[in-house]
């Protein structure tokens, strides 16, 4: 009888392109997770020390010469290394994100009790790694998307993102799919995809955690809000939502107009309270905005404060109400790009993440 070559457990694959500054890091908290020899590097195109030390710490490194994109460098990893057929599960990560030491451990609980390989993936949670202002509105605004929202989709059948540096997969996923290309959110792309599919038996784990990259300034959080929502528009006009019914199709729409909703409502108080500030009635733009605060913003700030016991956060109510603000003004922007621009882009990356084929 043919012997049948038992497959290894878990591949983590990094796709990389000039990350030379923070890919040691990376590296090195995942050695501290599985060993050397089942980490895989893709170097898409770097023109800095990226492959050069990742070599210091594994010989799985798969460079190529063109920066084609991160879909393409996740798509190339998988098939060189021939991930789907050596490994029963792949984790991507982030050449920018830290691992938590127990991130496998905590995964594979609900892998190994998965009978009937009914899991599709295991999603964890992302954690803001500064300290500066961004990094403090980052926390709070990650732990309302994870312990809430990402939660509460889990139980609907409904995540929206198995984000891509926080997601455990069966290798079998990438047998039957691959990375789509012409979005800016690959990751959210790809989990659409999953829900057409029918792979949509995704599960959460609150206590797997990695740690991310956060924005150091304003220009650099807006850059990255814009990617994200630009990318969410994208897939939301990709995968034809909300006509497929779905549940995922109910989950975006509701997320999608309670965003737009905000969006109209700061450009609303933005031109009431220029109007009504010269005509000494700006108490009538007042009373909204503090119903806003002590009812909705204040309160899940506090819960954030609570459940981690990070108390400096509160000094930064107020560059947490303007990150606020902004984030709403943007998403506005975000969709009316979106759905002017309709013509198909070729995304690549560097170290401030994606942008257009022949753009600076």
């Amino acid at each position: 009888m043919k012997n049948i070559k038992r497959k290894s457990l878990v591949a983590v694959l990094i796709p990389a392109n000039n990350e030379e500054h923070v890919i040691a890091k990376t590296l090195k908290a995942i050695l501290k997770i599985v060993p050397s020899k089942d980490i895989y590097v893709v170097d898409d195109g770097s023109l800095d020390k990226t492959s050069k030390i990742a070599r210091r710490y594994t010989k799985k490194i798969l460079m190529t010469k063109q920066n084609r994109g991160k879909a393409n460098a996740l798509n190339s990893g998988i098939k060189f290394f021939k991930l789907s057929d050596r490994y029963e599960y792949i984790f991507f990560i982030d050449a920018d994100s830290k691992p938590k030491r127990d991130f496998i451990i905590k995964t594979f609980k609900h892998l190994r009790k998965d009978k009937y390989k009914e899991i599709s993936c295991v999603i964890g949670r992302i954690k803001a790694s500064g300290n500066n202002w961004i990094s403090k509105y980052r926390q709070w605004e990650y732990q309302i998307s994870y312990l809430i929202h990402k939660k509460a989709q889990e139980h609907m059948g409904s995540i929206l993102v198995t984000p891509g540096c926080a997601t455990i997969y069966r290798s079998s996923v990438f047998k039957k799919l691959k990375f789509p290309k012409g979005t800016l959110t690959e990751d959210m792309d790809l989990t659409f995809l999953m829900h057409r599919s029918g792979l949509n038996k995704m599960v959460f784990e609150n206590k797997a955690i990695v740690y991310t990259w956060d924005p150091q300034n304003v220009k650099e959080f807006m850059m990255q809000i814009n990617r994200w929502y630009t990318g969410f528009w994208q897939v939301v006009r990709k995968h034809n939502i909300p006509w497929q019914g779905q549940i995922l199709d109910l989950e975006v729409t509701i997320l999608a107009l309670e965003g737009l909703y905000n969006g109209f409502l700061v450009i609303f108080f933005a031109i009431s309270f220029i109007s009504l500030s010269m005509n000494g009635k700006i108490s009538i733009v007042v009373f909204p905005l503090l119903f806003d605060f002590f009812f909705f913003f204040l309160p899940s700030l506090i819960w954030s404060i609570y459940y981690d016991k990070n108390y400096s956060r509160i000094l930064y109510i107020p560059h947490f109400y303007f990150l606020r603000f902004l984030s709403s003004a943007i998403f506005l922007k975000s969709f009316f790009n979106s759905f002017l621009k309709r013509e198909e882009k070729e995304y690549v990356w560097n170290s401030k993440r994606y942008v257009e084929r022949g753009m600076s």
